[in-house]
């Protein structure tokens, strides 16, 4: 028994019982001693591979000298600590289980950025797999700086200080090792608790909050506490104004201070901060000042406590998971590296995911859910580790105007890649795999028609896959070419003072994007997915395929400029008697001042009616299409289009989720009715009604809303005689009008030579068909069939061809 201490004391612990030795004398005495020696010496002989669970903690003081740069407030300008309120540390609990080293360190800082951690893993023991180190930062706002190079965050993080990084990251190997160094027999255990008082979220009001504390304690053999570790989730912002100037670890600090005068002499207090992002602290006791951070603290620390006292310690097996995944691809790669490390630590049931940034509350909440259900005890989410990347916010969140998805660089299906990532280094997580190009179904083509089949992920990978170099030339030409001549870059303000060596695209370019973010604000889900598996297949990130949907909307830009020119059109329907056997049949011209490369799109989704759209390469959303019940929409705007907001979604994105939703005239023309739109625009609806009629209307938007029917069975996308109408409308509409007047019966035929016409001594957009038509289309909605024409390589009408759109493909 002595001479296996390891072996008798992991029996003991788990709870079987030794017999003394005097009780194996009786009828068989000889036998039993002789075997049991036997098993002794066994034992003896046996390597001794496997060890029993050790543990040890360490803390060492990383504050700064006086004057070293704060992190963490812009307004701060990265300017120098004055005084210092309270310590900053770096904390360092080792845990080994006999096959498994893992230290895990928390530090007093901002965040943990890959020079530091390239640094510290330098002078770390060697004894220990890098990849088994994990560094996480509370995310203090009043820690230093100096630490990072990149330019854009330097104007918040103050001047790189080469002697700041190496003097914090000696510090940090230091805990690490004096962490190991202390090792003894340990056991350890975790427990959950429920909070909601002691945080909120800050960007809705009673918004969600993680109501989870999560605890690890850590004891050595004689059940002294050498660690006690806190997972709780709150921005640590707490710092009072007349401190803002001085180093603090805010509430941790006050923590630490609290747990480890309740525990017991040597106890190292950890904290790990959570899906911090859109959380900050409350404040229970109605204190102000300091008063109010050591209030947090405090409570938290007896919270943590309470729990602590409930946990039954015991040897764990460990599991740690490491990788260095590729990121989604971002507008922001010139300061947003294209890889990032992601960890997860396993203690026997409980999993801990660490974060490379700033997740909110909503995807740490869905991980832990992922967790449970898959068969997890606990799940604590850990952010600011190991890397920081920013904000992380889910899909449903991306086109909100808030600091936290204006910080988001990866695009509204980050939440999509950290389940996948995190699901590749979690024992027990499974999560069925995005559908990708190598398993893309081939779309059909036939010439300038494109069918496009399955869920609107897989949708958007065939566009892009097939339209791939149209895509990516028009996205080179309506937006990278206006930042590199200067024609989308602003002119005042920070733009016009940057000095010549920073390349000012490189920063508009993203800016631009989160600008553009909240005109997502009503695209529907499958849009927008549509428009994600778009943009995997043709390589760019989800922000530039919104950009080239969006350009007609950014702010500052001149309307008459060729990069973002708005739809205007032609259009006009015939109904009743007028449309002879037809009974309903609508004209359209889109004009577009760009030439671009036309496609003919027939979408068959998983869910919804089956619709056909007319329109570009690149274009997502739908000015031209009709739908399998006969629905017809189709856009046009003024030729002095100016946006007056950038929170309203585009009409385009609309008429796209009214072909794939509803059926009736009445069901189109009631949300239309609601719809908000930037600036002007006319929205054609036509089809059957609920009782099989057919009727058609414009929906005029402008300062107000006018719904207009047609007169002796036709009616015109604009009246020639209405004051708010265009003079070069007025002409073309009234040749419109002029050349079906003669036509008692109207049919295809005679649709397509008005839309066809180029009158005599008309210029430019006097004309029916001018220089700027892009397709020219004639709708016959109860034979589900369009007929299309394109100008040829001259600008000259084309001819046309016929396309039906059946309700199955």
């Amino acid at each position: 028994y002595t001479a296996m201490p390891d072996v008798a004391g992991k029996w003991m612990r788990k709870g079987y019982r030794t017999k003394p030795m005097n009780t194996l004398y009786g009828k068989h005495k000889t036998r039993t001693i002789r075997m049991t020696l036997c098993l002794l010496v066994g034992l003896m002989l046996l390597p001794f591979t496997a060890r029993a669970f050790e543990a040890g903690a360490a803390k060492v003081e990383i504050t700064p000298p006086i004057g070293t740069p704060l992190n963490g407030y812009g307004d701060r300008m990265g300017r120098g600590a004055t005084h210092v309120h309270d310590p900053l540390w770096a904390r360092a609990v080792f845990l080994d289980d006999g096959d498994t080293q893992v230290v895990l360190v928390n530090t007093d800082l901002c965040l943990i950025n890959p020079e530091l951690r390239d640094a510290v893993l330098s002078k770390a023991p060697k004894e220990i797999p890098p990849q088994n180190i994990i560094l996480t930062a509370t995310h203090t706002h009043n820690g230093p700086g100096a630490m990072i190079r990149d330019l854009p965050v330097r104007f918040v993080a103050g001047q790189y200080m080469p002697g700041v990084l190496e003097s914090i990251a000696t510090n940090i190997a230091t805990a690490i090792k004096e962490a190991r160094d202390k090792r003894v027999r340990a056991a350890i255990g975790y427990g959950t608790a429920k909070q909601i008082v002691l945080s909120q979220n800050r960007s809705v009001s009673n918004g969600p909050i993680d109501e989870q504390i999560g605890v690890i304690r850590v004891d050595d053999a004689d059940g002294n506490i050498l660690a006690i570790i806190a997972n709780f989730t709150a921005h640590p912002t707490s710092v009072v104004k007349e401190d803002h100037y001085g180093f603090s670890a805010d509430y941790p600090g006050f923590y630490y201070t609290e747990i480890e005068r309740l525990s017991s002499d040597g106890c190292v207090a950890l904290f790990l901060n959570g899906a911090e992002g859109n959380q900050t602290t409350a404040n229970p006791e109605d204190k102000t000042g300091w008063a109010r951070t050591e209030s947090i603290g405090r409570l938290l620390a007896v919270r943590v406590k309470e729990v602590a006292n409930q946990i039954e310690c015991s040897e764990a097996t460990l599991t740690v998971n490491y990788s260095e995944p590729t990121l989604p691809m971002t507008l922001a790669r010139s300061f947003q590296p294209g890889h990032t490390v992601l960890q997860s630590l396993e203690i026997g049931d409980l999993i801990i995911h660490f974060w490379p940034g700033e997740p909110v509350v909503e995807l740490g909440l869905a991980l832990r859910r992922e967790a449970l259900v898959s068969g997890y005890a606990a799940q604590f989410t850990v952010g600011l580790a190991n890397d920081y990347l920013m904000y992380f916010v889910p899909r449903d969140m991306y086109h909100l105007f808030n600091y936290e998805s204006a910080q988001n660089y990866y695009g509204p299906g980050i939440q999509d890649w950290f389940m996948r990532e995190f699901s590749l280094i979690s024992s027990k997580m499974e999560l069925t795999p995005r559908p990708d190009l190598m398993n893309m179904e081939e779309p059909e083509r036939d010439g300038l028609l494109l069918i496009l089949k399955g869920d609107a992920y897989t949708r958007g990978l065939q566009q892009g896959a097939v339209l791939q170099e149209h895509i990516t030339a028009a996205y080179a030409r309506r937006i990278e070419a206006g930042l590199h001549d200067g024609t989308l870059l602003p002119t005042t303000g920070l733009w016009a003072s940057l000095p010549g060596f920073i390349d000012p695209t490189a920063l508009a370019l993203p800016m631009m994007a989160m600008a553009a973010r909240p005109l997502l604000n009503d695209v529907s889900v499958e849009a927008r997915m549509e428009m994600e598996g778009m943009a995997e297949a043709i390589g760019l990130p989800f922000d530039a395929v919104w950009l080239l949907q969006s350009a007609p909307y950014l702010p500052g830009v001149d309307d008459k400029s060729p990069l973002f020119t708005t739809p205007l059109c032609t259009m006009f329907a015939v109904t009743g008697e007028r449309a002879g056997a037809d009974d309903l049949l609508i004209g359209r011209n889109l004009d577009w001042s760009a030439a671009e490369e036309p496609v003919v799109l027939q979408v068959y989704p998983d869910v919804g009616h089956a619709y056909m759209q007319i329109g570009f390469a690149w274009n997502s959303g739908v000015f031209t299409g009709m739908n399998d019940q006969g629905l017809v929409l189709t856009l046009q705007r003024s030729p002095d289009f100016m946006p007056h907001t950038l929170d309203i979604t585009p009409i385009e994105f609309v008429l796209k989720s009214l072909l794939q939703e509803v059926g009736t005239v009445e069901e189109a023309l009631a949300r239309l009715k609601t719809q908000k739109v930037n600036g002007t625009a006319t929205v054609l609806v036509a089809g059957r009604t609920a009782d099989g009629e057919v009727s058609a209307y414009m929906i005029d938007y402008g300062d107000s809303m006018v719904v207009r029917s047609g007169e002796e069975g036709l009616l015109l996308g604009s009246i020639p005689e209405f004051d708010a109408t265009t003079p070069n409308a007025a002409i073309r509409y009234s040749r419109v009008k002029t050349l079906l007047a003669e036509e008692r019966i109207i049919g295809g035929k005679e649709i397509a030579s008005v839309l066809m016409d180029a009158a005599p001594g008309k210029v430019g957009m006097q004309r029916i068909h001018n220089e700027n038509t892009r397709h020219s289309v004639i709708f016959e909605p109860l034979k589900l069939r369009v007929q299309v024409a394109f100008p040829d390589a001259s600008g000259q009408p084309g001819t046309y061809s016929t396309y039906t759109l059946k309700g199955t493909p």
